[in-house]
């Protein structure tokens, strides 16, 4: 009803190791996608609408997966055909980080959190990542070079955080310490005053500012109520908005002569 110009999945599309029947094999994670893309809300919306996607660890294969992580006996699905599945069911270009502009106004950034990221159970330090060495040099070169008046990545998992002292598996996390750092600094050196984070993963919504960089960055939480939980609840020091509540984020650009405004609405469902 808001007639959007293009919709993003930021990733966790379907869940192979939760919901049932566990995608223990190729057969059942290609059911898994004719399962969700088949309600009749999505072959409606998406008969009109553009879409974008993005893959996280449930939809690659299980909770917080990296390539060499030892595998559940049951699991007949490798870390290899997740990959491989993924880009079968959605449509894709050459490869699954890319970038792409929406007139003078907007440019977003979707990244790839799963095909080159180190253990999470790996020591700290320069040489673990998430993104890999060559995605990470393409980002920044490539947001340094536009000359959109607002810049979006939409990262699948979150960069500013909070997040729960229990998770492992992104760059809000002490395992990721360094990059995510280093990532919020050069933010701050290079694109700090029209950049935004957008992330999935989290299933509550909020805008959070980080304290140190000023890294702004918004949680799309849960599309469902049923499924909005695991806040570590809300911190001044971060957090300009917070519930655990489902819904969507509902992003508008807008420009007359000189002046360009951007709003991020964070709807229910």
């Amino acid at each position: 009803q808001l007639d959007p110009r293009f919709f993003i999945s930021a990733g966790d599309i379907v869940y192979y190791d939760s919901d049932d029947p566990r995608a223990t094999t190729e057969e059942l994670a290609r059911y898994h996608w004719q399962r969700m893309f088949s309600f009749p809300r999505h072959i409606r919306m998406l008969l009109d609408i553009p879409g974008y996607w993005e893959k996280d660890d449930h939809d690659t294969l299980t909770d917080d997966t990296w390539s060499t992580q030892p595998q559940r006996p049951e699991m007949k699905l490798t870390f290899e055909e997740g990959l491989r599945i993924f880009r079968e069911q959605v449509p894709m270009g050459e490869r699954t980080y890319r970038t792409f502009r929406w007139g003078k106004t907007l440019q977003i950034w979707l990244v790839e959190g799963r095909d080159f990221r180190s253990p999470n159970n790996m020591p700290d330090g320069p040489q673990k990542t998430i993104w890999g060495a060559e995605q990470k040099q393409w980002l920044q070169r490539s947001l340094v070079e536009s000359d959109a008046d607002w810049k979006i990545l939409v990262s699948p998992t979150p960069i500013v955080g909070p997040d729960r002292d229990n998770k492992h598996d992104n760059h809000s996390n002490p395992d990721f310490a360094y990059e995510g750092r280093e990532f919020r600094e050069w933010v701050k050196a290079n694109v700090a005053d029209n950049f935004f984070n957008i992330n999935g993963d989290r299933h509550w919504q909020y805008h959070s500012v980080h304290p140190e960089t000023g890294l702004h960055e918004f949680s799309v939480g849960a599309a469902s109520d049923s499924h909005a939980s695991g806040s570590p609840g809300e911190d001044k020091r971060y957090h300009r908005f917070h519930r655990v509540q489902g819904g969507f984020l509902q992003v508008e650009t807008m420009r007359s002569g000189s002046e360009s405004q951007i709003h991020f609405r964070l709807r229910d469902v």
